[in-house]
């Protein structure tokens, strides 16, 4: 259903399956996730699948601060933004990419 939902709603994604890859099965024990599906959205983590929280989430681009690299969802239809980043509060102007 997850990847039924995905496509029909362009998203692409990357695909870990937990039972043959090992480095995702411990990235879920690291964050002590215990149910899939689980998407990564940026900094956001969603478990299940939860098609209008993933939707909000996939509206907008993910940048790096350019200071201390956290990864930040800016909107995709306001044009150009000055971004905060909440990690530490660097400044610093974004415009999309045409």
């Amino acid at each position: 259903m997850a990847k039924k939902f995905l496509s029909q709603n362009s998203i692409s994604y990357i695909e870990k399956d937990i039972n043959a890859d090992e480095q995702a099965r411990n990235e879920l024990r690291k964050r002590n996730i215990s149910g899939v599906p689980t998407f990564f959205i940026g900094e956001q983590v969603v478990v299940g699948l939860d098609k209008t929280k993933i939707l909000e989430l996939v509206d907008h681009r993910t940048v790096a601060c350019n200071k201390c690299h956290a990864r930040l969802r800016v909107p995709i239809d306001k044009g150009p933004l000055k971004v905060t980043c909440p990690r530490c509060k660097n400044v610093f102007d974004w415009k999309p990419q045409s």
